[in-house]
């Protein structure tokens, strides 16, 4: 094989790494080797007495050299991917790590078993890629592998994305009940009996009235919009006293309902600067 089919060859062997990693090299060799061909016709043209090859011989040098140039850019493209994706990999293995963690801390009264399992799939799905990347890095198959890692990280990404916003969203609506509460909200969850009266269920406002013996019962009104909608009387203990016996903790200047006795009765509980209301409600 003579020098010209020897440096072409070099050239074709490289052909279809070329056109997927280095594609610019390769437009410049292609064009070294239109050079050479065309010279090579002069010289085919000239009586072989006066044909001169040291011009062929400087393209074919020219060839040979970005022909180098064609398998290093092939090299290093191929570095930069695998380099790229290894990255990109470390940082799945970190959202995934994340996620994980974020959904064992969230507590299991906040957090509903499908969307728990959704979130699980999705990760699962997650490692499924990685793996898959994997198996595409060790074929060879680069640019397909950090498509792979790319769209498993896009995933990965989303799934902390929608903890995130879970978590900001139980917030909200924590702090928003803790205002309802502290603003003495409730919610009587079915109708009962206040004062003799039917109460309907519903969203109330506790107000404490100004008539009823303060030192051992106060009257506790239910307020709905503009008006009263009713009034239970309330055994007043401080909260010294009520340490003592509640099981269910202490308020601090907040209002709660409690459903009692296999839901016998609804207490509600109102407490206002370390003195404590409970209004008993039997159903109605």
């Amino acid at each position: 094989m003579g020098p010209v089919d020897a440096v072409k060859a070099r050239l074709a062997a490289v052909e279809v790494e070329a056109d997927t990693y280095a594609s610019g090299a390769y437009g410049n060799a292609e064009d070294a080797v239109v050079q050479l061909d065309a010279e090579l016709e002069v010289q085919a043209q000239n009586f072989a007495l006066f044909r001169d090859y040291e011009r062929t011989n400087e393209l074919i040098g020219s060839v040979g050299t970005v022909v180098d140039a064609v398998e290093e850019a092939i090299s290093a493209e191929k570095e930069r991917l695998r380099t790229e994706t290894g990255r990109v990999v470390s940082s799945i293995e970190d959202e995934v790590t994340t996620a994980r963690m974020s959904i064992t801390e969230i507590p299991e009264d906040d957090l509903p078993e499908e969307q728990a399992m959704a979130w699980g799939s999705d990760l699962n799905n997650v490692e499924s890629s990685l793996g898959e990347t994997g198996r595409l890095l060790a074929g060879g198959q680069l640019i397909d592998a950090q498509s792979e890692a790319n769209s498993a990280l896009a995933s990965a990404q989303g799934v902390n994305s929608g903890i995130s916003s879970f978590i900001a969203e139980i917030e909200r609506l924590r702090e928003e009940e803790e205002g309802r509460r502290a603003r003495g909200e409730i919610t009587i969850p079915s109708p009962v009996r206040a004062d003799g009266e039917e109460l309907a269920a519903g969203m109330y406002l506790l107000r404490l009235a100004d008539d009823g013996p303060e030192s051992s019962a106060r009257w506790v009104e239910f307020v709905s919009g503009d008006s009263v909608a009713g009034r239970g009387l309330a055994v007043v203990i401080s909260d010294d006293a009520m340490s003592e016996i509640s099981e269910s903790g202490m308020l601090r200047n907040e209002a709660r309902v409690e459903v009692l006795k296999e839901a016998d009765y609804v207490r509600v509980w109102l407490n206002r600067e370390g003195v404590n209301y409970l209004v008993h409600l039997p159903p109605a």
